[in-house]
């Protein structure tokens, strides 16, 4: 017999008891019976009874112990149709067609004159004078656009983007550098082509722009639980690269504003992006941050060194871990040296001196070099108007059988409820996987003395400030936040498998490369060690971490190994191997 299958059971996961031989179909992705999609191809995946038989396309597929099966949909028309089917051994069967359709791009007649589209501004936009502003736009081919900036100029030519063999593009760019006396309030920027004497073709573009004169540059304080510089207005799925974290209460220079991110002046030719729900802007005449250092004090107690810097206000600051020499570096920007005596105490056992440099104009740098062969966490804050660094040292390790004994180490299960993260195609998602791993872990370091801070112990959405906090506030040694990875939605699922772990900072890199061997040694495939990496939970510096990405839930050979219990044991087992490993060669 043959069946369509049921309307229901087309969804991400559905919960079905099924018997041992009942046949059933269950699809993953794609996730809707009718998809717009301008890919290539598109990812499957499903299950069925393992002992029955899969189709894609009418293309016997592979099934796998777990019954799953998995396969690629190539959209090589407009509009193409995939068809799943599963078939048992009685030829009862099941399937299920799904319709993808190609965006259409939109057309003109040949010789109409028309504005597609104005791309940029697409944002609003608070500019000064030496600003430049970039203008965008879609058009037929051929023409001369000019735009205008309501009330400040009009008329201003764009130019055609060309082809290699020279043809135009009908992609247009014009530029206007703002002057002195320009000025303006959500002025609307208008890009017009002519028609003929008496008419011509206006698109408006989305954003609107400010040329602000007189009230810039501005200050803002930085408010929020942990507000951060971004390095640019780039962005992609973990958010835009920061440039790092700062205190509540920093006052920083604005100088204009792009969308919801002010654009903030740092040092000579330095400027980052500040959000703009992170900041208060003070009274238009509010003094600008800027300073003179004081004097350095370099102490310590028996687990850290504190190094503090007279500052005179609390202003922003960059840093970065170096490993050769091992060092912490801090710049302080707006700052200017008067630093005469830089007092170093004994106490401070794990650093060997501290330099400071103005490098450049209002840029005051400090170089803390650090006497351990790792790094093992920083903090900066204000006490008052003096800038504290706090320097973590290696822990205390009494046994070497035991190296983690004694120690604080956090545990975090990526995801929740709310955030599942990647879906095998069983219909396992991420955030299940990944707390059971973390429960096993968490076990398995209790038993060995170690105390450990979980950043959710439940089904449930932990925002990523609060698991922040959590381990903060628990005064963590290391972290490891474990995670199961997937590609996209046009990757092919057979191929792309293995393991691999992540990092932000070089100075936890060995942490990093340490946990991929323990994984590979599970006889996981290699995926790659991978630094820089932008994730919320890599991001502070106050102690070594680690993301265990521990193995494809997208591809069927990866998900049956994380569905085993056993599996999850021995992964959990490697990583407490990688702790252990990581502390023995790292305490001295």
């Amino acid at each position: 017999m043959r069946y369509l299958l049921p309307l229901f059971l087309f969804c991400s996961v559905v919960s079905i008891a099924q018997s041992a031989d009942s046949l059933f179909l269950r699809i993953v992705l794609p996730e809707r019976d009718t998809l717009n999609n301008s890919a290539s191809r598109h990812r499957i995946a499903a299950s069925t009874n393992p002992s029955s038989k899969a189709f894609i396309n009418y293309k016997e597929v592979k099934v796998y112990p777990t019954g799953a099966f998995v396969g690629l949909h190539y959209l090589t028309a407009d509009t193409t149709t995939l068809h799943i089917a599963v078939k048992n051994s009685n030829g009862d069967s099941l399937y299920k067609d799904v319709v993808f359709r190609k965006p259409v791009p939109k057309s003109y007649p040949e010789n109409e004159i028309y504005i597609d589209n104005v791309s940029s501004p697409a944002e609003d936009l608070w500019l000064t004078a030496g600003d430049m502003l970039e203008v965008r736009a879609k058009a037929s081919p051929g023409q001369k656009p000019t735009f205008d900036i309501d009330g400040v100029r009009s008329g201003i030519p764009m130019r055609e983007q060309t082809a290699k063999n020279g043809a135009g593009t009908g992609t247009y760019v014009g530029q206007y550098t703002v002057t002195a006396e320009d000025e303006c309030a959500d002025a609307a920027v208008t890009v017009s082509i002519k028609k003929s004497f008496f008419s011509s073709e206006n698109t408006a573009a989305r954003g609107k722009v400010s040329i602000i004169r007189d009230s810039l540059p501005r200050v803002a304080e930085v408010t929020g639980r942990r507000p951060f510089l971004n390095a640019g207005l780039g962005s992609d799925r973990l958010g835009g690269a920061k440039l790092g974290f700062l205190t509540e209460g920093v006052r920083v220079i604005v100088t204009g504003k792009v969308g919801n991110q002010y654009r903030v002046k740092l040092g000579a030719g330095m400027e980052a992006w500040l959000p703009q729900d992170q900041a208060i802007l003070q009274p238009v005449n509010t003094s600008l941050p800027t300073s003179l250092t004081g004097s350095i004090s370099v102490s310590g107690s028996e687990t850290e060194d504190v190094v503090r810097v007279a500052v005179g206000q609390k202003l922003p600051y960059t840093s970065e871990q170096l490993t050769d020499p091992m060092a912490v570096v801090v710049n302080i920007y707006g700052a200017s040296s008067n630093t005469n005596w830089i007092t170093h105490q004994l106490s401070a056992s794990g650093i060997t001196m501290v330099k400071s440099t103005q490098v450049a104009e209002e840029q005051f740098q400090l170089t803390i070099l650090l006497r351990s062969a790792q790094h093992w966490g920083y903090d900066i804050s204000y006490e008052g108007t003096s800038m504290r660094i706090r320097i973590r040292r290696a822990p205390a390790v009494t046994d070497t059988l035991k190296p983690l004994a004694g120690l604080v180490i956090g545990i975090d299960a990526g995801h929740g409820i709310g955030s599942e993260g990647a879906k095998g195609a069983t219909g396992v998602v991420e955030k299940d996987v990944t707390l059971s791993l973390a429960k096993e872990l968490n076990a398995l370091l209790q038993s060995k003395g170690v105390r450990t801070v979980m950043t959710r112990e439940t089904d449930e959405n932990v925002m990523m400030t609060d698991r922040a906090d959590k381990l903060l506030a628990g005064n963590v040694h290391l972290l490891v936040s474990i995670h199961c990875n997937s590609i996209g939605e046009s990757g092919d699922p057979d191929q792309v498998k293995g393991t691999s772990t992540y990092y932000r900072y070089p100075g936890f890199k060995n942490l990093s490369d340490i946990m991929y061997r323990k994984m590979l040694a599970l006889g996981l495939g290699e995926w790659g060690v991978t630094g820089n990496f932008n994730f919320s939970l890599s991001g502070p510096t106050q102690f070594p971490n680690v993301l265990v990405e521990t193995a494809f839930l997208s591809n069927p050979e990866d998900e049956m190994k994380l569905l085993d219990m056993n599996f999850r044991k021995q992964t959990a087992a490697a990583i407490v191997s990688g702790l252990e490993e990581f502390i023995r060669t790292a305490v001295r």
